[in-house]
């Protein structure tokens, strides 16, 4: 069974590392995960921290995402690197919890189908504590031409 690092985040929110497999289970049953999910957990050894999680996981991660796609990538060919508008970044981040850190922004971003270059950017975002953050963390790569 392969599960999104999106799924996986989701169900362990709210953990205090380190955790084992049967803490980590047992909270992702109370956040909704699914048996199957559920069932790896449980397998896990001590992590110190989602990276932790997600590097025990390795070969269950996978599948496709809800919503991505990844061939429809805007280009932005008048500014250097990647640029965005305020409201392509918003549209991305639908859904947001706050306060988020850049990496669960960009799995945020990644599952309402943002491309890579948008996803990359959120990841060098620290932790915000709402949208007016996020963009001040993101104004180097804000304006430019929209995509078509």
């Amino acid at each position: 069974m392969a599960f999104q690092v999106t799924e996986v985040q989701r169900v362990l929110k709210g953990a205090d590392y380190p955790m084992d497999g049967d803490q980590l289970a047992a909270l992702a049953k109370k956040n909704g995960a699914d048996d199957d999910l559920v069932g790896a957990l449980k397998g896990l050894g001590e992590v110190d921290g989602p990276n932790g999680v997600m590097k025990q996981l390795k070969g269950d991660l996978g599948g496709s995402t809800p919503g991505g796609n990844k061939s429809d990538q805007r280009e932005y060919k008048d500014v250097e690197g990647p640029a965005f508008q305020v409201n392509e970044v918003q549209k991305y981040l639908k859904g947001a919890d706050y306060p988020m850190d850049g990496k669960e922004l960009a799995a945020l971003a990644e599952k309402n189908g943002a491309g890579d270059d948008l996803t990359g950017a959120l990841k060098g975002v620290g932790r915000a504590n709402g949208p007016n953050e996020v963009m001040k963390q993101l104004k180097d790569h804000l304006g430019g031409k929209p995509g078509d």
